[in-house]
């Protein structure tokens, strides 16, 4: 069972996240990046892309090999996590499945969307988070990677945290 300090702990880690890959997407042409100016939690970061207005949702998995992307859409009964964003761009950060690189898997959310929704009966969903409240879906990441685009980077370059 999760623990306030556990979800503090957490949320620390991943807004650390948060910011390295605001600085990644700075380095591949987004530009006027900001993280969560208004700390309303309905997206994670907000800028540019291709001068396009956009936001991101970012989610970091620490637990390695599972082979599952972990999306949560409910918390105590009420939509949540990709339910309730309002990004444009979800991007789920593996951190653990390389010693050499961490993996960030981008889609569009109304894409991620569908993708649920049109597969949500050969998907699993598992409690998670404090109390075991959030319901969440997970996508095998070996039938479903063709979804998404796929970016790498080093984690010896940045020395990146676990």
């Amino acid at each position: 069972m999760a623990t306030r300090e556990n979800f503090k702990k957490d949320l620390s880690w991943g807004e650390k996240w948060e910011k390295i890959i605001s600085l990644h997407l700075s380095l591949n042409g987004c530009s006027n990046l900001d993280l969560n100016p208004e700390k309303n939690y309905k997206y994670d970061l907000i800028g540019k892309e291709r001068g396009v207005p956009t936001k991101w949702e970012v989610k970091s998995d620490k637990y390695p090999k599972t082979g599952n992307m972990a999306i949560e859409i409910r918390d105590a009964g009420k939509p949540s996590g990709i339910s309730k964003t309002e990004a444009d761009v979800f991007v789920y950060n593996f951190t653990n499945i390389s010693d050499k690189f961490v993996y960030l898997f981008f889609i569009n959310v109304k894409d991620l969307k569908a993708l649920i929704r049109d597969n949500f009966d050969k998907l699993r969903v598992v409690n998670g988070g404090d109390n075991n409240e959030a319901e969440i879906v997970l996508i095998p990441m070996k039938r479903f990677q063709s979804h998404f685009r796929v970016e790498t980077m080093k984690k010896k370059l940045w020395d990146l945290p676990e």
